[in-house]
């Protein structure tokens, strides 16, 4: 082979890797690459960004020891790969990061020399939280779409009996009203009625979700009225409340019956999760580079499970003996036929922060006083 042939060789073997450092250095999904000697050879900055620890830590050392740190444990399928020659594809979890957690997709895949013998293994780690999201509220939809469907089928059967019965209720109620224990009867019959109209209400609003009638509204008068209704609660409960209002958010536009049920039904949670007392924040905070203004519901009650974090605004799922189990769900739709959204935090023991987010439609509306 000339001079010339070597020269060109050489220089396409430079450009590809050059060009390979260039996609590892640039590429948004972690890659960490490791030797026969199950030692980190590879780690870039995406893999610095979602390990949370530098590549000076790392590189150099065996990866079981980057395992521990951040797992506690020395399973790994890049361990696996590189031990049985097995790669790994579309490999869903759930890990802890700096920022969160995050919702990754994870491949192997060995790495072989000119000879065809297996030098090492590299690990790709895929951030795919959006898209996790994105299906939770496809499925979310689905849901409402099948509790409209069954809602639109039975309501008016269930409701037009029950109009019957209550009637008829009603009447007795006139005949036998001198008779105290009768009449103790049929008020109890009457309020399980009404009992099972409400929640036949929610259950249409999940059918036929009510169009928004939205107006410009002082988002804290809002808030004071549904506090207001709520302090003889919040006094017997011995439940101390905390107003922070960022007084710089702007009046939104929004439907304010529909928003007052949804922050009724967060401070009546937030009331029913201290059964001993405690404290209730309600905080405000606008945002104008996102252009929204968030709310924060935080009390110091008995917390949410974790298992059951990603239940609670599922249609009949409730902690309450009494509950219903459509509150949540019903909130959750008004939110989001506002454009917010609404979201949880929680540790049991130690209390649940309710976090809705309303946008701003106009940005020059004015300020709230």
């Amino acid at each position: 082979m000339g001079p010339n042939n070597k020269n060109q060789v050489n220089s396409k073997l430079l450009n590809k890797k050059y060009f390979a450092e260039q996609y590892v250095d640039n590429s948004s999904s972690a890659i960490i690459a490791i030797d026969l000697n199950e030692k980190v050879v590879i780690y870039n900055q995406a893999a610095e960004d979602i390990m949370g620890l530098p590549a000076s830590e790392v590189l150099g050392r065996p990866f079981v020891e980057l395992l521990e740190k951040k797992t506690g444990t020395q399973d790994s399928i890049l361990l696996n790969t590189l031990r049985t020659g097995r790669p790994y594809s579309h490999v869903e979890a759930a890990i802890e990061t700096p920022i969160g957690t995050m919702n990754v997709m994870a491949y192997t895949t060995l790495v072989r020399d000119e000879n065809d013998n297996i030098i090492g293994g590299i690990l790709s780690i895929r951030d795919i939280t959006s898209q996790k999201q994105l299906e939770e509220k496809i499925v979310k939809a689905e849901k409402f779409s099948v509790i409209g469907e069954l809602a639109a089928g039975i309501a008016h059967e269930v409701r037009n009996p029950l109009t019957s019965v209550k009637g008829f209720l009603q009447l007795l109620g006139r005949k036998f009203n001198e008779d105290k224990q009768i009449s103790q009867y049929i008020n109890i019959m009457l309020g399980e009625i009404s009992r099972i109209n409400h929640i036949i209400s929610e259950f249409l609003l999940l059918a036929r979700p009510t169009v928004p009638i939205k107006r410009k509204a002082n988002i804290h008068e809002v808030l004071d009225e549904i506090l207001l209704l709520t302090e003889g609660e919040l006094l017997i409960k011995n439940i101390k409340l905390i107003r922070r209002y960022d007084e710089s958010c702007p009046a939104l536009t929004v439907d304010t019956d529909q928003i007052k049920q949804v922050f009724l039904n967060l401070v009546s949670n937030a009331i029913a999760a201290m059964p001993h007392g405690g404290q209730l924040t309600v905080t405000t905070r606008y945002d104008s580079l996102e252009s929204a203004v968030h709310l924060f519901f935080e009390d110091c009650g008995v917390g949410i499970e974790p298992a059951k974090l990603d239940l609670i605004f599922d249609p009949f799922f409730t902690t309450k003996e009494e509950g219903t189990g459509l509150g949540l769900t019903v909130s959750y739709r008004i939110i989001e036929n506002h454009g917010g959204k609404i979201e949880v935090l929680s540790n049991p023991g130690e209390g649940s922060t309710f976090i809705v987010t309303l946008p701003v439609k106009d940005g020059r509306a004015a300020q709230v006083g």
